[in-house]
């Protein structure tokens, strides 16, 4: 799934870079594609914490979520204090970017998942309407 996502990341990434350069200049596009380097990064990272577990511990996926969650924010927070003293980038296009690309990759994979699941039979249906 992060895979997916990461992909689908990489493919966004020219166009968003070239649309905040075109916006404005050149530091607005370097600060864009220093977010998106920072979504892609944690999206992995949390991708690898959860699998790691999934495949190991099952039982502690909900710690392994929120610990993931807790530990990238966290480390996104460092590296968003560290980048602000950088004059050059715009730290509001590096967190537009950072925010919304991690929306639009969480629900692009949500739509792509929901409309791949299979639909119901007609006996599901029946069961249903006759509480059989």
């Amino acid at each position: 799934m992060v895979h997916r996502m990461i992909k689908r990341g990489l493919i966004l990434a020219p166009v968003i870079v070239l649309a905040f350069t075109l916006a404005s200049d050149v530091s607005w596009g370097v600060s864009a594609a220093i977010g998106i380097a920072l979504t892609l990064g944690n999206l992995w990272v949390a991708g690898r914490i959860i699998g790691g577990v999934a495949e190991n511990a099952p039982h502690a996926l909900l710690v392994a979520g929120m610990a993931a969650f807790a530990g990238g924010m966290l480390v996104l927070t460092g590296i968003a204090i560290g980048l602000k003293r950088i004059d050059y980038l715009e730290f509001a296009v590096t967190g537009i970017t950072l925010v919304a690309l991690h929306v639009v990759l969480v629900s692009w994979e949500a739509a792509n998942t929901f409309l791949k699941l299979p639909p119901k039979s007609a006996s599901d249906n029946k069961e249903l309407v006759h509480g059989a």
